[in-house]
């Protein structure tokens, strides 16, 4: 789609990011504990640029989850004068992808953590090992938490058991990232929540950035200066000289920003997370729109009736699992790109507790099975009697996923700000009261946080005609008329807030 909106200028960075910017360029080796939402990577983008032009920096590696290194960076950089003319190269698929992506000629390369230990045994292999200096300058860890074990195989290296090609066990030597990184210049990590757990989580984290410098090499090492263990030996607690001595020794390096501390924040901040629709749910959903009909790649057919309802059937569409049929209960699973982009704030939420609007039945179906395993309570299939009782628990911490539908968030759910400041919009719906309704859940008298809100949104898709009648606080049948049509037209951009991280 067009976009015309203006490139972003480098002096409409807000004050604390331009400091975020200069703790960077500042520190070989940082760290940003950034809550979520406050730019940490047009931030990164500005530090990596201003390097080039120091003759610093040629080329710099970032690992981060799947979808942030296929949709979040590159976008982000495409947005601000100073950064769109960055170049990247994507590594990911099979092997033989990998190796085109690493090897391409770009400035930036993204690549998932789940690839860390073939990225460091290539390295090695085509560089280290034949005494040559690695291709990159720089290595950013967005999402650094996610090294939080300095023992993995990740880090540390070792032995894994595997199955050759004719199903016999074979042990091959897997080699760790700990091998490689202390061969990069300048090292960053990013993250909103860097000790969901404690202060054990932070070994790892500060190991991938500055070797081992301040924590030590060794988490026995760090467990034996630090922490204190139970008679059994298996759960340590840090002493209270020990969390000093941590905090003082990683705070040279550390730049910790909570939404909270700075004036020039808005007390409600929205942003968009985007996504893409995969190839085939793509292909079904251009068919709908066009001929309101198509058929699912299981042989399942999808019919709309009526032009009046095919924006609400691309809306299923988006949010991944469409109805087969106006009548009937039953839909099918297309794709999990909004799955996937609620994983990644959860993990980022690091423990603090989400409220998830959804839209249809079908995604509080989908969102309650993907996270089970953290006990998610729908309010909306909650009894009257229950709500009390589902509100203290979500105040005392014991939920961390409380998902519910607009509609049924009026009168008679209060409390929700007085722990909670993340709401999720799984799926936007057409009505402005609802929108307001629901946000009003944690941005209201009683809230002490800054509230983020955040909307999963697919790419070139009827969800960015939704977000863009909602930024113009209109739901009346003309200007929802009007919003199909700008969308339908190119006008409408992703860049829907004007909120620009």
């Amino acid at each position: 789609m067009n976009n015309n909106k203006p490139l972003l200028t480098p002096q409409m960075l807000h004050e604390y990011q331009k400091e975020l910017v200069m703790h960077q360029l500042t520190h070989d080796c940082s760290m940003l504990w950034v809550q979520m939402g406050l730019g940490k990577t047009p931030v990164t983008l500005t530090t990596i640029v201003d390097r080039m032009r120091a003759g610093q920096v040629k080329k710099t590696l970032i690992f981060g989850p799947l979808r942030v290194i296929q949709a979040v960076w590159a976008r982000e950089a495409r947005k601000w004068s100073h950064t769109q003319h960055l170049r990247f190269s994507v590594i990911h698929g099979t092997k033989e992808k990998r190796a085109r992506a690493l090897f391409a000629d770009a400035d930036i390369y993204l690549i998932n953590y789940e690839a860390m230990n073939w990225l460091a045994e290539t390295l090695d292999h085509y560089y280290l090992s034949q005494d040559k200096p690695l291709p990159f300058e720089m290595v950013v860890y967005d999402e650094v938490s996610k090294l939080k074990n300095s023992t993995t195989l990740r880090m540390a290296g070792g032995k894994r058991d595997r199955k050759d090609g004719r199903g016999e066990p074979v042990t091959i030597k897997v080699t760790g990232w700990r091998k490689i990184l202390n061969h990069f210049k300048y090292r960053t990590g990013l993250t909103g929540t860097p000790a969901s757990n404690g202060y054990l989580d932070l070994h790892g984290q500060f190991l991938s950035v500055d070797g081992g410098e301040r924590l030590g090499e060794y988490i026995t090492h760090y467990k034996d200066s630090y922490f204190t263990s139970d008679y059994s030996g298996w759960n340590y607690s840090p002493t209270e000289l020990g969390k000093q001595w941590i905090e003082f020794k990683i705070s040279d390096i550390t730049k910790k920003m909570d939404a909270a501390d700075y004036l020039d924040l808005p007390d409600c901040k929205v942003t968009n997370i985007m996504v893409d629709l995969p190839a085939s749910a793509r292909k079904a959903y251009e068919e709908v729109e066009k001929n309101m009909f198509t058929q699912l790649d299981s042989g399942q057919e999808v019919e709309v009736f009526s032009r009046s309802s095919v924006s609400n059937k691309c809306l299923q569409f988006c949010n991944g699992s469409p109805y087969l049929s106006s009548e009937s209960p039953d839909y099918e699973s297309v794709h999990d790109a909004k799955l996937d982009a609620l994983e990644e704030v959860l993990e980022e939420a690091g423990g603090a507790p989400v409220l998830c609007s959804y839209t249809f039945k079908s995604d509080a179906e989908r969102i309650m099975k993907k996270f089970k395993k953290l006990k998610p309570v729908n309010l909306t299939q909650t009894k009257s009697a229950d709500t009390e009782r589902i509100i203290n628990d979500w105040n005392s911490g014991k939920i961390k996923l409380l998902i519910g539908h607009p509609a049924s968030m009026g009168h008679g759910v209060d409390g929700l700000q007085d722990t909670g400041s993340i709401l999720v919009w799984f799926g936007l719906n057409w009505s402005l009261e609802l929108y307001e309704q629901m946000c009003g859940r944690l941005n209201r008298q009683g809230q002490k946080k800054p509230v983020s809100i955040i909307r999963i949104l697919c790419n070139d898709t009827v969800d960015l005609a939704v977000a863009d009648a909602i930024e113009r606080k209109t739901d009346d049948q003309e200007s929802l008329k009007n919003a199909l049509q700008r969308y339908r037209d190119g006008i409408t951009t992703n860049d829907l807030s004007v909120n620009f991280f």
